[in-house]
């Protein structure tokens, strides 16, 4: 029989994830400026620096994977000691093994579909499609793990999706306008519900190989996060080499190369730390209520692109923001009780 957890290592787990939804969230700002130019805090113009096309995609998600893999790599013995030495005995633990790989495959698979979805179709309509998976991991939980989940939590689950919905809407009128100018907007939305599968997927994985289960090893956050990064930084780096002999080349101007590195290396560590702290609250709480806090993503983007870039919130956006901050607060507070 499966015990709950202490209310405060509920509490921290939810503050660990909140915290991996800021991180998120600031990256998503700093990937915006790699292919739109933004007036940044009001004072200067910036951005610009790469054209949406696939092999540039697939050459910043396997540089800032690269990153991420390098840095965790160097402090990984200070964050956990036994770090290699749970990558060595995962290497005698085929189940383990296996699961760390599809992981780290499903979450290479979410991000590429999901960049390749920003670059085919409007980022309101790419980003609220994508957000379905939390419901995604919370129904394949149920279904795998028999986390039946209480009732509050599917209120707030329809609440929370309810507002990233209304935050990300747009009227018929901008949604036309957008199809107007996309490459191919059919493309960008299979690609973003393909990526929330994709991420859907990889939160049950990660609970799989980071929580005790029955007859199963399971890793610590740290050496399963550097172990998925590489993954992810393997299968991109593939996959760019494919392009390079293909119809899409990588093209960056050279005076852009620095300014990119450089903020690569930033996004790779505000990533890192996303995802590790996530790795943590996955333990701690379980996919699906990791799942239902991360659906605040798009709400602290937007906060943050009002904030950072000037990017102004319409009523409508402000109601979601307000009904997702809402959602978390009653979830916060439910799980105190």
């Amino acid at each position: 029989m499966t015990h709950s957890p202490p209310r405060s290592t509920v509490l921290l787990g939810i503050g660990l994830v909140l915290l991996s939804a800021v991180g998120l969230a600031a990256q998503n700002v700093i990937l915006r400026l790699f292919f739109s130019t933004k007036m940044v805090l009001g004072l200067f113009s910036f951005g610009g620096l790469v054209a949406p096309q696939m092999s540039n995609i697939i050459f910043l998600l396997a540089l800032r994977m690269m990153s991420m893999s390098v840095i965790l790599a160097a402090i990984a013995p200070a964050l956990y000691p036994k770090t290699v030495a749970e990558l060595r005995s995962l290497v005698q633990t085929p189940s383990l093994l296996r699961t760390t790989l599809a992981s780290g495959f499903c979450l290479c698979c979410g991000l590429t579909l999901l960049y390749l979805a920003l670059s085919q179709v409007a980022t309101g309509i790419a980003i609220a499609t994508f957000f379905i998976y939390p419901a995604i991991t919370v129904l394949l939980a149920w279904r795998i793990f028999h986390q039946r989940p209480q009732r509050y939590k599917l209120w707030l689950m329809g609440i929370i999706l309810g507002g990233v919905a209304l935050l990300n809407w747009l009227p018929a009128s901008a949604i036309a306008a957008a199809e107007e100018t996309t490459a191919n907007p059919t493309l960008g939305i299979v690609s973003a519900l393909g990526a929330s599968v994709g991420f859907g997927v990889y939160g049950i994985l990660t609970e799989i190989g980071l929580r005790p289960q029955a007859h199963h090893p399971y890793l610590h956050p740290v050496p399963f996060s550097l172990m998925v990064f590489s993954i992810v930084a393997v299968l991109s780096s593939i996959t760019l080499l494919g392009l390079q002999v293909g119809p899409q080349p990588l093209a960056i101007a050279q005076d852009n190369l620095g300014p990119v590195i450089v903020m690569t290396i930033l996004s790779a560590v505000l990533t890192l730390v996303a995802y590790v702290l996530n790795n943590f609250g996955v333990r701690y709480i379980g996919a699906a209520l990791t799942g239902l806090i991360t659906a605040t993503v798009p709400v602290l983007t937007a906060l943050f692109a009002w904030f950072s870039l000037q990017e102004g919130l319409q009523a409508h956006q402000l109601i979601g923001v307000a009904i997702v901050t809402g959602g978390v607060a009653v979830l916060s507070i439910k799980a105190q009780q």
